[in-house]
């Protein structure tokens, strides 16, 4: 078993979204994107981080107790942190309401593989299999080709990366033999408008569709559809001609939704990302079906 590590912050069990059939998905920490939707913001830093959710915490002071390195102080119901944490999340384990978690920890591939491993027969079963996520799984190149590799030809697992595709395209070329589907994200075709909302160029993303499309490999478009940035007719009809012309026919539209929000309270992150309105899934349905794609709606 490959001996490289990398940095994970969930492994979610049971998954029907993320790829064909019940599945496994790895979620490796760290992004260069900074989407200001993002409903899991402690995926963004690559180091670990602690979440402290403030709603939960009753002021018992079982986290002060059990702090080896006595970095937490008691003011009512919040226990502020101080410089002497050490993330070793000590207090997370001790605290009975949950008020606490550390998000982000060093895995190896066997550590990984041995908790997927628990459910092979539902992947057989179903159809499904392991999908590698993030954060941005391509941030972490080297594990996340050793864990691939493992995962598809030694445990012949179906393996599936879910991918904003900012990389190099090299990068993302030698993890298609170890790869049999990529989920794909493209988020807006006008570059200025993409910098400003995510801090990054599509101009990789969009160079990877192509790619991808050159070569027939496997790839569902998905498109997390946000009110006031990419749900307007002129930029659908954009990312429809861009469909049409590369030949990429399988999209998903997946509307923004809000669940995340308490996440960046528990990170002390403000949220900047749209409040109330939803975007119209059936308006831009209306667009896009003009381009012939199969094109279906998921929760994002």
């Amino acid at each position: 078993m490959n001996p490289v590590s990398g940095t994970v912050f969930d492994i979610q069990r049971f998954s029907v979204h993320d790829g064909p059939g019940v599945r496994s998905t790895v979620f490796l920490k760290g992004c260069p994107l900074s989407c200001a939707w993002c409903s899991n913001p402690e995926s963004q830093r690559s180091q670990p981080e602690m979440l402290y959710f403030r709603h939960l915490c009753t002021g018992c002071g079982a986290c002060v107790s059990a702090c080896p390195n006595r970095a937490l102080t008691p003011r009512g119901t919040d226990l502020a942190r101080s410089n002497g944490c050490t993330l070793c999340g000590a207090c997370a384990a001790a605290c009975p309401r949950h008020a606490r978690s550390v998000s982000g920890r060093s895995m190896s591939v066997e550590e990984v593989c041995a908790v997927v491993r628990e459910d092979w027969r539902m992947y057989m079963q179903s159809g499904g299999g392991v999908t590698c996520g993030g954060g941005e799984a391509l941030a972490q190149p080297v594990f996340l080709r050793a864990l691939l590799t493992e995962l598809h030809e030694e445990l012949g697992f179906h393996t599936c990366l879910d991918s904003s595709g900012f990389a190099p395209w090299e990068t993302l070329e030698a993890l298609l033999p170890v790869l049999d589907l990529i989920l794909l994200d493209i988020k807006h075709m006008d570059d200025a408008a993409h910098r400003k909302a995510t801090g990054c160029t599509n101009g990789p993303i969009l160079r990877n569709a192509r790619e991808l499309a050159k070569r027939n490999f496997p790839v569902i478009v998905r498109v997390p559809l946000i009110p006031g940035f990419n749900d307007d007719s002129a930029q659908l009809t954009s990312l429809g001609a861009f469909l049409r012309e590369t030949g990429l026919r399988d999209v998903e539209l997946m509307p923004c939704h809000s669940f995340g929000l308490t996440k960046y309270e528990a990170l002390g992150k403000p949220y900047t990302g749209p409040q109330g309105r939803e975007a119209d899934a059936d308006a831009a349905l209306a667009v896009l079906n003009r381009f012939s794609l199969q094109i279906e709606v998921h929760a994002h």
